[in-house]
């Protein structure tokens, strides 16, 4: 059964700052599998926490799946008794079929016209941020899908467009303090999660690409400061999302200067003894900032689960390091990135005997996450 929270659930405050209540279409379930009739009693408890004060409805319409009848419909409307319509400032539909449009004119024509001046009917997300503020609202996917019907991108307005909720291409210091006291960011948490709980086994993990025109869309919400649950989108979204947040930061993961240390090891005598695992402990993260080390260990973390079930998702560490290492490097000339990107096959007990890559480091590291760390 669609859990309820998925169907209404409490958003932010409007521009007037009324609670904002999220009803979702697209979330409704089979209606000869569940009952009608509990749904619109929930529906009803969760609207008792507001019908006291001011508020406000923001109906998806689009992208449902299943419609209830005109009965039923008929039967929630009256329903909803006095408190309920009195308090309800505005109800905004968005994506409005010929469908609500006309059960909500019957209803209104023929039960209460003063209701009918409450209702706004909404024609893309774009028209939605300009009468409450989209970043509040957790938008389903299927909304998202439905909305490419009318606008490829969406659009803010001009006083909304400060881009203080940018997330990629967004320093790590503003992000996450200037010594990591406000922790990973949100969106780093939400896809090491999702990819966890939903992606270990998942064959093609980091190698595979999702719809990019999905992908476009879940990247902006996430510059818009949008709430985002990525468990409703395709796993590959999450992978790709990871890598893009890694290559699109201002300072790669691992600074420029490691380069040249990887390339000249044998200068010091002494790290020629060094294991290569002792070489990334005391010679590379040494020379990472606090930021990054704290994000390389929960990237290495989930990279390194992934490793360990490469036989159902078929991604080795080899594999892995291949494909991510070019989202964690930098560099001015094109083939010398490349160059740094290659995977060799030293393992963890040779000795820096000579010049390291950094796709050799990455895998090193993916391989023996809890001696690096």
């Amino acid at each position: 059964m669609t859990s309820s929270e998925n169907i209404i659930y409490r958003a932010g405050v409007d521009y007037e700052s009324r609670p904002m209540v999220v009803l979702c279409a697209c979330n409704l379930p089979d209606p000869a599998v569940v009952d009608y009739d509990t749904i619109l009693r929930v529906v009803l408890a969760q609207l008792e926490q507001f019908v006291e004060s001011d508020y406000t409805i923001v109906m998806f319409s689009g992208g449902a799946l299943y419609r209830p009848g005109w009965r039923w419909l008929f039967k929630a409307y009256r329903s909803l008794n006095r408190r309920y319509k009195k308090n309800l400032k505005a109800l905004y539909i968005v994506h409005p079929s010929t469908w609500p449009r006309l059960i909500l004119g019957t209803m209104n024509a023929v039960i209460s016209p003063k209701f009918g001046a409450k209702v706004h009917y909404i024609d893309n997300l774009s028209h939605l941020a300009r009468v409450v503020p989209l970043n509040q609202i957790n938008i389903p996917a299927a909304v998202y899908r439905h909305n490419l019907k009318f606008e490829d991108a969406i659009t803010l307005p001009e006083d909304q467009q400060d881009h203080a909720h940018r997330v990629f291409g967004a320093p790590l210091e503003r992000l996450m303090g200037t010594n990591g006291e406000n922790g990973l960011p949100p969106f780093i948490r939400d896809c090491i999660g999702n990819l966890i709980q939903n992606g270990l086994y998942v064959e093609g993990l980091f190698r595979r690409s999702p719809s990019s025109v999905m992908l476009k869309q879940v990247r902006a919400a996430y510059d818009r400061g949008n709430p985002v649950n990525l468990a409703e989108y395709d796993i590959h979204i999450s992978a790709v999302l990871l890598k893009l947040f890694l290559r699109e930061l201002p300072s790669p993961l691992f600074p420029v200067d490691l380069y040249e240390l990887l390339q000249k090891p044998t200068q010091d005598g002494a790290a020629q003894q060094k294991t290569v695992v002792e070489f990334i402990r005391t010679e590379i993260l040494t020379r990472t900032t606090h930021n990054n080390l704290v994000l390389m260990m929960e990237v290495f973390r989930l990279l390194k689960m992934v490793a360990d079930r490469h036989e159902s998702n078929k991604m080795t560490a080899h594999n892995l390091a291949l494909v991510m290492t070019p989202n964690m490097v930098r560099h001015e000339d094109v083939m010398q990135e490349i160059a740094m990107s290659t995977v060799g096959n030293k393992g963890k007990d040779s000795t820096v005997d000579g010049a390291l890559t950094l796709g050799t480091v990455v895998k090193i590291m993916i391989e023996h996450y809890e001696e690096v760390f």
